[in-house]
């Protein structure tokens, strides 16, 4: 029977069963609690055939005892009885059946291939979609269903696979923390049924997703994904991670979702040439996004650096020169009305670089870091503004340093200049070392991103992200 294809009612559901919950705490103990703590809007099931309660919900012995239909299944159950499961989901008008239940081609036994086939087989026949196994399955927010109890309950626009259910779990909270919210997100584990190209060609039609992202770590049809890749690029940045590169990767790949990985630089030409981004790591896949989350595409290449710490001024340029960008110097009157707004507003320039790029760290006002940047930013030579922040390079403890003020005076200037001039701008907020840095760090990260600024943790972060962004805009 021919597979159906995924549209709005494969994440939107009235109500969700979790098969294996149990009132001493397990897997399943935790799913139910992340349906209630994420605020699901429809009612939560569980089942165990020892019954009891849960956080205040009848466990069902089984899922054929539940009132009503059930719309959206998670088995954490043995994998020898998920065949059953299958078949009693599909009598009480389940659409999809997820599997957190492990033990299928991932391990390498012929028992567990059978349960795989017998599982596609009895899907088939009655209708019903599969997620993984191996996998954590869905998140929506729109409608309150979650894997984690603390992701973002706000939707976005940025849709996400993964293969990998911690990879999921990490990016999400990565990139929720920078201020980027999900469409929908799909731990799909195995991909024995629902796969990387159903996914794909679902994306590509839904109007709620402007951004996709996935970490791949092998296809089940290379020609399929091909042409499913191709559409979604042309109408969406593609954003992809992919896993088992190396020998000791595939293997590991193999091991973790059953995938075949296939050769690394099969895969960077299979992305290249059909228009998908290609990063090495999570946190490279969380720069994307929130460049392109935020950034409005720069005419060119020409940029100027503003910031604190003159050894970080020097290093920003070093990286952002390597990365393809021009830090051009001011001609000479641009130059004079920035030393006469210096003059005005600090009684020496000592301690400063006052040429591009810019180290304004001993100016102690924030009108007069407003007036620069604002000066640089109407400048018609710059296409790209780049702010940088340091918060720990105070020669005094935090708690006595006359520094500490200088962050929020120089982010709220910087702000003011954002609300006023359409130039694309970023943030680098850097040198994190004690907790006390790191808590600065992020609520400054997040009075950023709730301005609309791209932010970022380091140069080459930023240098490298920024790179690909106007890369491909560059293509199109």
């Amino acid at each position: 029977m021919k597979k159906q294809s995924i549209d709005n009612s494969f994440f939107h559901h009235t109500s969700v069963a979790i098969a294996g919950a149990s009132t001493s705490y397990n897997i399943g103990h935790a799913f139910v609690s992340c349906m209630l703590d994420s605020g699901f809007k429809g009612k939560v099931y569980p089942l165990n055939p020892s019954g009891g309660e849960i956080l205040g919900l009848k466990v069902y012995h089984s899922i054929s005892d539940v009132p009503g239909t059930v719309d959206y299944v998670i088995s954490c159950i043995p994998a020898r009885f998920t065949p059953q499961l299958v078949s009693d989901s599909a009598a009480k008008g389940a659409k999809i059946v997820s599997f957190f239940t492990a033990g299928y081609s991932e391990s390498g036994r012929r028992g567990g291939l059978d349960l795989e086939e017998e599982l596609l087989r009895v899907a088939r026949a009655r209708g019903v979609r599969l997620l993984g196994p191996n996998c954590l399955g869905l998140y929506c927010p729109e409608i309150g269903l979650s894997f984690a109890c603390d992701f973002p309950k706000e939707k976005g626009s940025v849709g996400f696979i993964s293969q990998s259910g911690g990879n999921s779990i990490y990016l999400i909270r990565a990139a929720g923390q920078r201020g980027i919210r999900f469409s929908k997100a799909i731990s799909y584990g195995n991909a024995l049924d629902v796969d990387e190209s159903d996914l794909f060609e679902y994306f590509a039609t839904d109007g709620e997703t402007r951004i996709v992202a996935a970490y791949v770590e092998g296809v089940r049809d290379g020609r399929r994904f091909l042409e499913a890749l191709r559409n979604l690029s042309a109408v969406k940045p593609v954003i992809i991670l992919k896993g088992g590169c190396t020998g000791a990767g595939a293997v590991a790949a193999s091991s973790h979702t059953g995938s075949l990985a296939g050769s690394d630089e099969a895969w960077e030409s299979l992305l290249s040439q059909n228009g998908a981004i290609r990063v090495y790591s999570l946190d490279e896949l969380v720069d994307m996004l929130v460049t392109f989350s935020y950034m409005p595409p720069p005419q060119g290449r020409s940029m100027t650096v503003c910031g604190s710490n003159g050894g970080f001024t020097v290093l920003t340029a070093d990286e952002y020169i390597d990365a393809g960008f021009s830090l051009p110097s001011l001609p000479p009157k641009d130059q004079h009305e920035i030393n006469d707004v210096v003059a005005r507003f600090s009684n020496t320039d000592a301690g400063m670089i006052l040429s591009n790029p810019f180290d304004i760290t001993n100016i102690g006002s924030g009108e007069g870091q407003y007036s620069i940047m604002r000066l640089l930013a109407d400048n018609s030579m710059f296409d790209l503004v780049v702010a940088q922040v340091s918060i720990s390079n105070s020669g005094w403890p935090h708690e006595r340093s006359p520094f500490r003020f200088w962050p929020d005076m120089f982010l709220d200037a910087l702000l003011k200049v954002h609300c006023e001039v359409s130039k694309p701008m970023a943030v680098i907020i850097h040198s994190s070392i004690t907790d006390i840095d790191c808590q600065r760090a992020l609520e400054l990260q997040q009075k950023c991103s709730s301005a609309g600024l791209p932010v970022y943790i380091s140069i080459p972060s930023a240098a490298k992200a920024m790179d690909r962004f106007l890369r491909y805009h560059e293509k199109r």
